[in-house]
């Protein structure tokens, strides 16, 4: 993406939507309102006994905050940061939080906590964050960023992208920002988008057909992501790491769909965790792609995501490598035991 403005880059301040967060695979999840109350629910009638905690290791066990049978229950919070929660039936205890994090001005700003393993463990909560723009981040958001004991920021723009709407950071916060310009090993597939923007002859077919190259064009490329890698070996598990692009939902999506195969979720799991960028951003990016004079049906397709972009992202790497584990290890010197290393570190 050498000297390309990205489309998406050219967007103004988008608007939050309302959370939409619950994914097929969660037993339980919590969504909060811009009052901060909490809306919690389930996906049965199982009786479960509700505690909170300002993180998943700071649950308060002394004191049980509700019981949900199977219907939707509220919880009021004055606590501006996350809370989250814990449920327990007999045995069986779940940690769950919002997943969209309540942000003024980064709508697609999520955690991949809580997320199920094909062998049975749970990515944690509050390790891995992804989002879009950090430049129209407000005071709020920033607290919001700090309290998440976020590290770590990768960016994934290209120089253009980062001049004009620099990344804003917590005032005397320390973060180790390190910059991954996904798209620098081959452009020619940004090239060809860029072209079918330009076109006045585009149409959404046209669109999705680029996108639906772009993507496995992108994650063919994976060495571009060594360097999240790299600082994900690094950590020691502890601390939050935060990667975005200009959107939140390509080059962070297919960086989200690389570090949970590396996690061993499976791929139906990714794929339905990258499609919340819709829930979240599609109206109001087409809107603003709109008002900065975008044809609207091909603003339409570019504001928002598709099962079929990924999904021929990996039905390319299984043709080329035989399966996404190998293209890390090929492409990134990911090994059998650097997974394991990973799979110690982000999940329980």
């Amino acid at each position: 993406m050498k000297n390309v403005i990205f489309a998406l880059a050219l967007l103004g301040p988008v608007t939050a939507l309302a959370q939409e967060s619950h994914l097929s695979m969660e037993k339980m999840w919590a969504e909060r309102d811009s009052a901060g109350t909490y809306t919690i629910s389930a996906s049965d009638k199982t009786p479960w006994k509700i505690f909170k905690g300002e993180t998943v290791g700071k649950i308060d066990w002394s004191k049980r905050i509700a019981v949900l049978n199977g219907k939707t229950i509220t919880v009021s919070s004055t606590r501006p940061q996350r809370v989250f929660f814990a449920a327990v039936n007999k045995k069986d205890t779940l940690y769950f939080a919002e997943r969209r994090l309540a942000m003024d001005a980064a709508p697609n700003f999520r955690d991949l906590g809580g997320l199920k393993t094909s062998d049975g463990r749970t990515v944690k909560w509050d390790r891995l964050f992804r989002c879009g723009d950090m430049g129209k981040f407000t005071d709020t958001d920033l607290q919001a960023v700090a309290s998440s004991h976020i590290t770590d920021v990768v960016d994934f723009r290209n120089m253009t992208e980062i001049q004009k709407s620099p990344d804003k950071y917590p005032a005397a916060y320390e973060m180790n920002r390190i910059h991954a310009n996904i798209g620098s090993t081959d452009g020619k597939s940004t090239g060809n988008f860029m072209k079918m923007l330009a076109d006045p002859k585009a149409t959404t077919a046209d669109a999705e057909n680029t996108f639906a190259k772009f993507y496995p064009d992108i994650m063919l490329g994976a060495k571009d992501y060594q360097l999240m890698f790299d600082e994900l070996l690094k950590n020691s598990g502890d601390e939050g790491l935060l990667f975005h692009c200009s959107a939140g939902k390509d080059r962070t999506g297919v960086g989200s769909a690389l570090i949970l195969s590396a996690l061993n979720v499976p791929e139906e799991t990714i794929i339905e965790e990258y499609y919340l960028s819709n829930r979240y951003t599609r109206k109001a990016l087409t809107k603003d792609m709109v008002t900065n004079g975008l044809n609207p049906e091909i603003a339409q397709v570019l504001s928002g995501v598709e099962p079929r972009y990924l999904q021929e992202a990996f039905r390319v790497v299984k043709e080329k490598y035989g399966s996404v584990h190998q293209l890390l290890e090929k492409e990134l010197g990911i090994d059998e035991a650097k997974r394991i290393a990973l799979i110690g570190k982000y999940t329980y």
